[in-house]
């Protein structure tokens, strides 16, 4: 064996290990599509001219709570008069604590420094409330939404909403 296969062989374990460290670290962010869940990104939008929005929105989080919760459970808990139509919730401001999201059989998903999420729920209908600066404070919106089991999502919020569906 010569020495240049010998350093070739040597660079590429190098190569091997240094990948691997580099997924260890981000180990914090959303997988790859195709590892089980949806994945997603926030960003915002603006309705004004010459103002595009941010591409992503950092920190805060997604309540995903299951559907069938709209339509009662949720405005009792949140003590809220009930919005029954998934268009007018866009706009709600409400506060929903975790232990109301774990009462309505939900799921909390952290929004990384990037705008990055993962949202890992079975496949079905669900509603999911956005809260812009910290989970368990105020809720800036909610959308309805079918979700599979693996995928892609956009969510925005701007001057029309919270908005989440599938990624075109």
């Amino acid at each position: 064996m010569s020495s240049v296969a010998g350093r070739q062989g040597l660079a590429g374990t190098a190569l091997s290990l240094a990948v691997g460290l580099l997924a260890a670290c981000g180990a914090d962010s959303p997988d790859p599509a195709g590892s089980g869940g949806m994945i997603g990104h926030m960003s915002g939008t603006s309705d004004v001219e010459g103002r595009p929005g941010d591409p992503a929105i950092a920190g805060g989080g997604l309540a995903v709570i299951p559907i069938a919760a709209m339509d009662g459970p949720f405005w009792d808990l949140t003590d809220q008069e009930r919005v029954a139509d998934p268009r007018g919730w866009a706009h709600l401001a409400l506060l929903l604590s975790e232990a109301h999201v774990s009462r309505l059989d939900g799921t909390v998903v952290p929004i990384d420094d990037e705008g990055d999420f993962r949202v890992e729920v079975p496949a079905g209908k669900y509603a999911v409330c956005y809260w812009s600066d910290e989970i368990g404070g105020r809720v800036t919106g909610c959308a309805a939404v079918d979700l599979s089991a693996e995928g892609e999502l956009e969510a925005s919020r701007g001057e029309g909403g919270f908005h989440i569906g599938a990624a075109a």
